[in-house]
């Protein structure tokens, strides 16, 4: 069997404007600029409870901007915005959250989704676990005419899915961003209002904790929280890389969506890094 290669549609489904910086944004710049692909990105919440500084309404319109500016430095295609209510996906219908990435999966014709993976343990954050689960069955049934005939555009299967967690399971596929880590980083900063609550966050813990870290009350009194998250993300990222020899990496756990290779024995798919 032959394949030619092909200009692939990404399509990254997160809960919370920079998940997908976090744990992604080197691979999706190289999906950018090195292959060409279109990237779009579809955000379910407003992140209204992400700061412990500025009111919901105040937040959930500067995480926007933010994650606008963002997918500008990415060169995404488009960022997209659900809008349910940050913490309490779990409370709404899943099938209705599989249905609407459904519908932009379709939109877009996506080859790629990369989300939350499904199937990693210890994720204590219930978006996370919603967006997980509704985009690996969106993503698994998108090809099927049953499945919601009354969306606007046409069944579309999509072939590929990388899964990112915070404590991957499984997870194989090593994508190097050595050159891109740096865009990563500009893209990932943008979520300034982010990045304040996950200083603020740590620093909460440290004084819970009795433990002095030196440099960390000074950087989130002083807004250098920046400077700060730079050097964290760029550390994990190392740690994440030496484990496949690399010197920065981001980690997913790569999937082949559908059965050709299962019933044919002919994977016509591989990672694209």
């Amino acid at each position: 069997m032959t394949t030619g290669r092909k200009r692939k549609v990404v399509l990254v489904v997160v809960a919370h404007g920079d998940d997908m910086e976090f744990l992604a944004g080197g691979t999706v710049a190289r999906f950018v600029d090195e292959k060409g692909y279109d990237v779009y990105e579809y955000i379910l919440t407003d992140n209204s409870k992400g700061s412990y500084r500025l009111g919901p309404a105040e937040l959930a319109g500067a995480s926007a901007r933010e994650a606008e500016e963002a997918g500008r430095v990415l060169g995404l295609r488009a960022v997209r915005f659900e809008g349910y209510a940050d913490g309490e996906l779990n409370a709404e219908p899943v099938n209705a959250i599989r249905g609407k990435i459904m519908a932009v999966i379709r939109e877009v014709k996506a080859d790629i989704v990369m989300s939350w993976d499904p199937f990693a343990p210890y994720e204590g954050h219930p978006d996370h676990r919603v967006v997980a689960m509704a985009s690996l069955e969106a993503a698994s049934f998108s090809g099927n005419p049953r499945f919601h005939p009354e969306h606007a555009h046409p069944p579309h299967p999509v072939t590929e899915a990388y899964w990112f967690a915070k404590s991957p399971t499984n997870a194989r596929c090593f994508v190097d961003i050595s050159s891109t880590i740096d865009k990563k980083l500009e893209a990932l900063l943008k979520h300034d209002t982010q990045m304040a609550l996950t200083v603020d966050g740590i620093l909460q813990e440290a004084r819970a904790l009795g433990v002095s870290v030196p440099g960390l009350e000074q950087a989130a009194e002083a807004g250098a929280h920046g400077a700060l998250m730079d050097a964290g993300v760029r550390a994990f990222c190392a740690r994440t890389g030496a484990q496949a020899g690399l010197p920065v990496a981001e980690q997913f756990r790569y999937e082949r969506l559908g059965m050709l290779d299962t019933v044919l024995g002919a994977p016509a798919i591989e990672p694209d890094f």
